[in-house]
């Protein structure tokens, strides 16, 4: 049973590593206006993002020690999502903090 977390949570740390150095990759960046772009400080929000990631796979790996199917669901993916939607509504809530100075 502890095989079958090991893939998800290496994916969910291979996206998260993925996030941290190359964090043009986020949704929404792309298609947001050049100026807008300018202002962002796009590797703080990376890096957040990819800390948020990261403190899901301990969840995912705990997960086959749960008793029933609907923990391990819980932990296996609901915990990490959760974490990375709270990491969303953080920067979109406090967007001044990654704003770019200067």
């Amino acid at each position: 049973m502890f095989v079958g977390v090991l893939i998800p949570a290496l994916v969910w740390g291979l996206i998260a590593l993925l996030v941290r150095h190359h964090p043009e990759t986020m949704a929404g960046y792309n298609t947001m206006p050049r100026k807008k772009r300018e202002k962002i400080d796009l590797h703080r929000i990376g890096r957040l993002a990819s800390n948020g990631m990261y403190a899901g796979i301990p969840f995912m790996l705990l997960a086959p020690l749960m008793p029933t199917k609907g923990l391990l669901l819980t932990m296996l993916v609901w915990i990490p999502v959760g974490l990375l939607v709270a990491v969303v509504i953080y920067v979109n809530r406090c967007a001044k903090k990654f704003k770019k100075e200067g």
